[in-house]
């Protein structure tokens, strides 16, 4: 228990302004280049706006929490339970915004936690790896990407009868 208390008081990862800075301008460094690779991968899609913007923000915030957090187990507990209030309804389309979310995170933690240079290095790394990986898969792709289509009306019968004959005879478009 002792050494608990001591952990706790351990002051180790105190950085200055001057690093606290130089950590955020890579964290957004890291979130633009992301983001233009998202952008650049799903241009024909016409991704909603607020997606790559979001991969920005997540980046700085997340470096932001990381350097809240530092090396106090305490606190870090706290974060994970004040964020866990948090629920997403958006549901992900697709594995590869997954991939996204999950490398801007990353790139965050990275320098958040002072690692700069592995957040660049890593940031460059595998956005050359994801344009290559794309432009060898874009031939395989179909010219026509599938859409979702949400309907919605009253409960008038004329009205579902109608969208059901329309469905039924354009099933396939």
């Amino acid at each position: 228990v002792q050494i608990l208390q001591d952990l706790q008081q351990v002051d180790i990862c105190r950085p200055s302004i001057f690093d606290f800075a130089a950590n955020l301008m890579v964290a957004l460094a890291c979130g633009v280049l992301i983001s233009l690779v998202y952008r650049f991968i799903r241009r024909k899609t016409n991704p909603p706006q607020a997606f790559p913007n979001s991969l920005i923000l997540l980046c700085l915030i997340t470096a932001i929490v990381t350097l809240v957090i530092g090396n106090n187990l305490a606190r870090a507990f706290g974060l994970v339970g004040t964020m866990s209030i948090i629920r997403f309804r958006t549901a992900v389309r697709d594995v590869e915004d997954i991939v996204f979310i999950f490398f801007s995170l990353t790139m965050g933690m990275a320098s958040g936690v002072g690692l700069n240079s592995v957040a660049l290095i890593g940031t460059a790394l595998i956005c050359v790896v994801i344009l290559l990986l794309h432009s060898l898969s874009d031939s395989e792709r179909p010219a026509e990407r599938r859409g979702f289509l949400q309907l919605a009306h009253g409960v008038a019968r004329e009205a579902s009868t109608g969208m059901t004959q329309v469905l039924r005879r354009y099933p396939r478009r």
